[in-house]
This record gives C-alpha cells, sequence and structure tokens, in this order.
C-alpha cells in the first residue's frame, strides 16, 4: 500500500516528489511544480498591478483612489507592456522611442526613490552616481568590470530608455531587476539618477523645477533645462 506509507495529500512547503505514488508517469507532478504561483489569465490585469502613463496628477490620483466616486486604490506597480527584446538593436531602438518618463518629478517620489537606488544601484555606481560604488572602490577590490559613470555626460544626455532598458534587462555584469522594482519604482529611481545628474552640475531637479532637461515635467513647476541632445552607443 505504497500511498499509504507515502502521503498523496499536498503539504505546503514540501517539495519532494509524488513519484511514489503514481502507477504510470502521466499521472507524477513534481510538488514544487504545483507550489509555484498560478499565471494570470490572458489579457487581465492582477488588482493592484495597474500601471498608468502620466498625463496629468489627476489620472494618477484616480488609481490611488482619490478625487473620484467610488474609487478604489490600486497601487501602480508592475503591469506594462515592454515592446522590446533583449538585443543591440532594441537597446537603440528603446533609447529612440521612450523619451518621457510618465510620472511628473516630486519630492516624495525622490525620497522613496533614495533607498532603492542605494540598495539595488548605489553599491556599484556609487552614492553620487560616479560609478565608484563599494563593490568597486572597497579597498583591494576585485571586481570584475568598472560599474558606470552615470553622471557621465553622455548618460545626462540619454534619454530615459536607455536608463529603463538597462533596469529591464542588466548590462554587462549588471544583472536587470524588473522583479525587484515594480513598474513605478523603476521610474522614480531614474528620476533620482538624473537628480544625482543635475547635482553633479549644481542644477535644480525637484517639483519645483528642472534645470537639467526640459524633459521630466516638475509636478508643480516648469522643466527650463535644455534638450538632451541624443548619443546612441
Amino acid at each position: 500500500m505504497p500511498d499509504m506509507y507515502h502521503a498523496v495529500s499536498y503539504e505546503a512547503n514540501v517539495l519532494s516528489d509524488y513519484y511514489w505514488n503514481h502507477w504510470e508517469k502521466k499521472s507524477a507532478f513534481r510538488k514544487a511544480e504545483l507550489s509555484q504561483p498560478r499565471g494570470k489569465v490572458t489579457g487581465s490585469i492582477a488588482r493592484g498591478y495597474t500601471a498608468v502613463y502620466y498625463n496629468g496628477s489627476a489620472e494618477i490620483d484616480v488609481v490611488r483612489g482619490k478625487n473620484a466616486p467610488n474609487a478604489i486604490a490600486a497601487p501602480v506597480n508592475d503591469e506594462a507592456p515592454f515592446y522590446y527584446d533583449n538585443t543591440e538593436d532594441d537597446r537603440l531602438r528603446c533609447e529612440q522611442e521612450m523619451k518621457d518618463n510618465p510620472f511628473p518629478i516630486t519630492n516624495t517620489g525622490l525620497d522613496k526613490a533614495k533607498p532603492l537606488y542605494d540598495i539595488y544601484c548605489g553599491i556599484c555606481h556609487g552614492e553620487k552616481g560616479d560609478g565608484q560604488g563599494w563593490l568597486a572602490a572597497m579597498p583591494d577590490s576585485k571586481y570584475p568590470a568598472q560599474p558606470r559613470n552615470l553622471i557621465a555626460d553622455d548618460i545626462i544626455n540619454a534619454e530615459n530608455g536607455r536608463l529603463y532598458f538597462a533596469v529591464m534587462y542588466g548590462k554587462n555584469v549588471m544583472g536587470g531587476y524588473p522583479d525587484k522594482l515594480s513598474f513605478e519604482e523603476r521610474w522614480q529611481v531614474i528620476h533620482y539618477i538624473r537628480s544625482l545628474q543635475a547635482k553633479s552640475k549644481n542644477l535644480v531637479y525637484s517639483e519645483r523645477a528642472n534645470t537639467l532637461s526640459n524633459v521630466e515635467k516638475p509636478a508643480n513647476g516648469v522643466a527650463t533645462g535644455p534638450a538632451r541632445v541624443q548619443i546612441i552607443q
């Protein structure tokens, strides 16, 4: 009686096989397979995983459950299409096509993005974004590659798609972070990187003004910086 000794009942956190309890291969399932999250229904979006393209604070407020009758907050999180493959051609196309940041510059967003940057980016790219993070600059470091200097002119002049593509897929020894950072967090971290670039040039990047470029829009001010000179590498 093999199914008396090896229980057929499903037990959470037990990843051993069911193979003791079947008499033909078709009946065998790994408990690890049964423990995995199920995929969503095609075309559906789970509540709490809404993505929104910014057209003004009113749209985001509605998604967050404000200023609308019977509105239910749905955090701007993850379900946003990304129409680019992890190829060099698509990386260049992404930079050329993805220019706007869908979220306005806010001091709250920058404050939330700082610890995210420190955790996922600063360890390599440095607190100032200069490529001198702890893994690269610590004594007797044997880090295999110099992290990118994010405050260099070519990155300052690069379109947002270059940064977003790197977050999604990584570059060289850097891995991607789509499973670590939500949709909004990715863009807020990019805002924070822009703020480091502005600081390195003694410029302003806040919800009141953006003198780094005329691309990212302050929530309560204007962007008066120069147009970016696109440098594709």
